[in-house]
C-alpha cells in the first residue's frame, strides 16, 4: 500500500479544523459572559452612589431593590433574570453606621457552540454609606459658640484594615485605590493586573487603580484593592478607636 501524505493531512484537517472553530466561539462567549459582569457591577455600582447621595431623605428598602434592577437590566437587557437580595438600609457594623446593602443576583444561559446551553451566575456583594453625615447630640451652639468652636480637623482611615488615622499628605493615604473607567489613556498608564487577569476588561468598564503610585488596574473583585480610605474628622476617628499614625503623625 502506497502512503498519501496529502490525504493524511487533509483528513486530519477535516478533525481538527472543526474543533479549533469551535473552541474560538466558546471563547468569545465566555469573554461575552465576562464583559457583561463587569457592566452589570459598573451599574449596580454607580447606582448605588446615587442612592447613597440622597439617603438623607430616607431608603426605603422596596425602592432601592427596583432601582438597582431596573438599572442592570436596562444596562444589560440580555440577561436572563437579575435580582437584589439580602438588602439591609440604615444600619451599623465594625465599620460605620448608616450602612445600606445587597447581593446582586443575575443569570445568563447562552447557547454555546460546544454545548446546548449552559448557565452562568454572578453573585457580587455591595456595602456603601448613606451620605447623611454625623449626628451630634445636643443644641445647636449658636453665632457666638461658632466663633468660639475649634475647626475640626480631617483625617483618613482605613476602615476595612487599619488602626490609624493619617494626615492627608501620608504616603498610605497616596496609595490608596480609587475607581476610573477604563479608556485607552488608563492602559496607557496602568498594565492589567497579574493576580485577577483584568486583560480582558472591555473599555468604559469600572476598574480601580492606586494613584499615581500604582502601576496595575484592578478588577472590583481583586484582593489586592482591599485597602480602601475614607475621610472623617480627627475626633471621631479618636472616638472609633484610632490611633495616630507613626508615619505622619496623623497629620
Amino acid at each position: 500500500m502506497k502512503r498519501d501524505t496529502r490525504g493524511f493531512y487533509t483528513l486530519e484537517a477535516v478533525i481538527l479544523v472543526p474543533l479549533f472553530i469551535l473552541a474560538v466561539l466558546s471563547l468569545g462567549y465566555f469573554m461575552r459572559i465576562e464583559g457583561m459582569w463587569e457592566n452589570c457591577i459598573h451599574g449596580a455600582l454607580d447606582e448605588s452612589s446615587q442612592i447613597a447621595a440622597k439617603a438623607s431623605n430616607g431608603v426605603a428598602p422596596a425602592t432601592t431593590a427596583f432601582k438597582v434592577e431596573e438599572r442592570v437590566r436596562e444596562d444589560n437587557p440580555d440577561l436572563d433574570d437579575v435580582s437584589v437580595s439580602a438588602l439591609r438600609v440604615m444600619y451599623s457594623d465594625m465599620s460605620g453606621d448608616n450602612l445600606i446593602s445587597y447581593r446582586l443576583d443575575a443569570t445568563e444561559k447562552p447557547e454555546l457552540p460546544l454545548f446546548s446551553e449552559r448557565k452562568f451566575e454572578l453573585e457580587f456583594p455591595v456595602k456603601f454609606r448613606g451620605f447623611v453625615g454625623k449626628k451630634e447630640k445636643g443644641t445647636p451652639m449658636g453665632a457666638s459658640g461658632l466663633e468660639s468652636a475649634e475647626t475640626g480637623h480631617t483625617v483618613w482611615i482605613f476602615p476595612q484594615s487599619g488602626e490609624k488615622y493619617h494626615g492627608e499628605s501620608c504616603t498610605y493615604v497616596k496609595a490608596t485605590v480609587h475607581p476610573v473607567l477604563l479608556s485607552g489613556s488608563v492602559k496607557r498608564r496602568y498594565d492589567p493586573c497579574g493576580m485577577c487577569l483584568s486583560d480582558d476588561i472591555p473599555e468604559g468598564s469600572l476598574v480601580f487603580c492606586f494613584g499615581s503610585d500604582g502601576t496595575a488596574y484592578h478588577r472590583g473583585t481583586c484582593r489586592t484593592i482591599d485597602r480602601k480610605s475614607v475621610a472623617i474628622d480627627r475626633s471621631e476617628a479618636v472616638e472609633r478607636g484610632y490611633a495616630p499614625c507613626s508615619k505622619c503623625g496623623g497629620s
